[in-house]
C-alpha cells in the first residue's frame, strides 16, 4: 500500500521546485539558466503515525557553465530554504557576479540547453 503522506509531502516538494524553476524561467536576467531537481529521497515516518517527514536531495544547476551543488530540504522547511538555497547557489557559488556585463550581455534562451554534465562539485 502506498504510503498518503508520503505522497503530500513529495508533491509539496514537486510544487515548490517547480514554482522555484519557472521563476528561473520567466526571470529576464536568467531566462531559465539555473535549474533545480530532485535526484533523491527519504521518508521517515513519525512513530505516533501523524504523518512523516521526507527529506529530499536537490541538484542547483547552472546550465552554462556545468557547475552543481546538492543539498537537503524536507517537507517542513520546504518553502523559505529552498529558495534561500537557490539564492545561496546563485549568487555565491556560481561566482555569477564575478563579471555583470557577461551577464547581461548573455542572450542565451537557456530554456533550449540540454542538461549539461557537471563540472564541479560543492559539499
Amino acid at each position: 500500500m502506498k504510503d498518503k503522506q508520503r505522497k503530500k509531502a513529495q508533491r509539496k516538494i514537486n510544487k515548490n521546485l517547480r514554482r522555484l524553476n519557472n521563476a528561473i524561467l520567466a526571470d529576464n536576467l536568467w531566462r531559465g539558466r539555473f535549474v533545480f531537481r530532485q535526484t533523491n529521497a527519504y521518508w521517515s515516518r513519525f512513530d505516533d503515525g501523524s504523518g512523516g517527514m521526507l527529506t529530499a536531495v536537490v541538484e542547483a544547476r547552472d546550465l552554462k557553465t556545468g557547475l552543481y551543488w546538492e543539498f537537503i530540504i524536507d517537507n517542513y522547511d520546504m518553502g523559505w530554504r529552498l529558495f534561500e538555497k537557490a539564492n545561496t547557489f546563485i549568487a555565491e557559488y556560481s561566482e555569477v557576479w564575478n563579471d555583470i556585463s557577461l551577464v547581461k550581455n548573455d542572450t542565451t534562451n537557456w530554456k533550449k540547453v540540454k542538461w549539461i554534465p557537471k563540472t564541479k562539485l560543492f559539499g
